[in-house]
């Protein structure tokens, strides 16, 4: 899928003559002479790593470091923990459990942030690896226990993530089997949340804001700072195909909305 990514490999920094650097660099090499990480093979760290320890596990997707910061893993979301009188959503139990297991089984965790540190609930972004070189984010993926969400600005992995998704896919696990989630139909959209949404482009427009009309009743909608994400003629050319989105569904000016900021995205069935 044509995408031109612009991620950074920003790293977390301390003063070069600290302790506390010449400490985490030697983590850092340590991590990459033992673990046997090669890029092709994992979705591998790009960048300095930084040691933590996790106190609570909150869902498949989100934890709580030791120092009090909340941390959202980049590029996944995992199914909804059922809260009061609301039941979990399929899978979100044995997401949360495998995060626990990726925890305890670790000798050391350390994470690793991309271009944008915080989201807009103040919660730390970041990945979560352990000391062989093993991505969280990767195996919930692979596993079927999460949805790829691609971010901007944070998409230096995304590539790798989409292809450990559509291995997921491809063997119909978790979420993508019969006790996963159905797609809807784009002409039942009547809720918001994350959806994976079905429907016929009826309508492609691209003046300030992309628009994708799906059924004439879901509006995809691109806007201005994520265009430069997308080859015009591969976005022109889903006018009128059957395709599926992925994203948060939300109500605005009287119309179903869906957020797309990268072809990620976007598939074909």
């Amino acid at each position: 899928m044509p995408l031109a990514f612009r991620g950074s490999q920003n790293a977390l920094r301390a003063p070069a003559g600290s302790a506390f650097f010449v400490v985490r660099l030697c983590i850092t090499l340590l991590f990459f002479v033992f673990s046997g990480v090669h890029a092709g093979e994992r979705c591998a760290p790009f960048g300095q790593l930084e040691p933590v320890s996790v106190s609570r596990v909150y869902d498949g997707d989100t934890v709580k470091l030791s120092d009090g910061r909340k941390l959202r893993l980049i590029g996944v979301n995992t199914t909804e923990v059922g809260h009061g009188d609301r039941s979990d959503q399929p899978f979100a139990a044995a997401a949360t459990r495998e995060t626990r297991r990726f925890i305890r089984d670790s000798e050391q965790l350390l994470i690793l942030t991309d271009r944008e540190r915080r989201d807009h609930y103040g919660r730390l972004l970041a990945h979560l690896y352990n000391r062989r070189g093993e991505s969280l984010e990767q195996r919930l993926l692979e596993r079927g226990l999460a949805y790829h969400v691609a971010v901007p600005p944070n998409l230096t992995l995304a590539s790798c993530f989409d292809r450990a998704e559509e291995r997921a896919r491809s063997d119909k696990l978790g979420l993508w089997g019969k006790r996963g989630i159905a797609p809807v139909s784009a002409a039942g959209v009547e809720r918001g949340g994350f959806q994976r949404v079905r429907g016929t482009v009826t309508a492609l427009k691209q003046g300030k804001a992309w628009r994708l009309s799906l059924d004439n009743h879901l509006v995809v909608v691109t806007y201005p700072e994520h265009q430069e994400n997308f080859d015009h003629r591969w976005y022109q050319s889903l006018d009128g195909q059957f395709i599926e989105v992925q994203g948060w569904v939300y109500r605005s000016r009287g119309e179903w909305r869906l957020k797309l900021e990268t072809p990620y995205g976007v598939q074909i069935p």
